[in-house]
């Protein structure tokens, strides 16, 4: 898990605090958390856990450009002895990140090999898309993440954006809608844009501390669209619970394959 501090007190993301615990104190602390990757040594006591347990180990992450996790990762893993241990960088985050494991945990089911699990979790990446709906813009001012004046002009144009990952896993703006009148219904139409109904897509919509906005998301995405396979509802990460605030959400779409 990642860990944060609200200044000199530190948690452990989902096992210090739940998240209804970690955004009341983000409401009402006056200091604003920081966070931090897992450390080298958290990787290699989970690694050894496993060794003991697995003959390999695939491991997948939230993009190095972000964070210093797959470096953590990387330097555990060298330190293992006789296992076979693969690091993946997902180039996504949040529920777009949950969707390439899960696609890799169900390779590992049907008995395919780590080589293979690690081909096709590459294959899968590329299709896999993260859409994040920055609710309130103070969470990430406080955080540092964007300057005052990109929060001001949101205010006055009453501008909500839309970020996602781009191709080298970079946060990018993705688009924007009017308002927050009927957030869920402007959300899932600017992102229904996006996606191709000619195929057929799973979907994670995580949100933070505010599931029945999340769960609106779903329900309009479901009766809009008719090429969802499968959607799930999960509580966001602090990761980036922490620079979007409460009240946003995520919406990690992937296109599943043809066979």
């Amino acid at each position: 898990p990642v860990r944060y501090n609200f200044g000199d007190k530190g948690y452990i993301d989902k096992v210090s605090l739940t998240p209804d615990e970690f955004y009341q104190e983000l409401r009402t602390n006056p200091k604003h958390p920081q966070t931090s990757q897992p450390t080298p040594g958290d990787f290699r006591r989970q690694y050894q856990f496993l060794t003991s347990h697995y003959q390999s180990i695939i491991s997948i992450h939230i993009p190095r450009i972000l964070s210093g996790t797959l470096q953590s990762a990387e330097t555990a893993f060298k330190r293992i002895q006789h296992a076979s241990v693969s690091t993946i960088d997902s180039l996504s985050i949040s529920g777009g990140q949950g969707l390439i494991v899960a696609y890799a945990a169900e390779a590992a089911k049907k008995d395919y090999t780590h080589d293979e699990i690690v081909a096709l979790t590459n294959e899968i990446i590329p299709k896999t898309k993260i859409y994040a709906g920055v609710y309130d813009l103070t969470y990430s001012v406080r955080g540092g993440r964007i300057p005052k004046y990109v929060k001001l002009i949101s205010d006055i144009l009453k501008i909500t954006p839309i970020l996602s990952t781009a191709g080298d896993g970079k946060i990018k703006l993705e688009g924007a809608f009017w308002g927050k009148s009927k957030f869920p219904n402007r959300m899932a139409n600017a992102i229904i844009k996006r996606i191709d109904t000619g195929k057929n897509y799973r979907i994670v919509v995580t949100h933070c501390n505010c599931k029945e906005r999340g769960q609106n998301l779903l329900k309009v995405l479901n009766k809009k669209l008719s090429n969802i396979h499968s959607s799930y509802l999960l509580d966001c990460g602090t990761a980036l619970g922490v620079h979007a605030g409460p009240g946003s959400m995520s919406l990690g779409v992937q296109e599943l394959p043809n066979d």
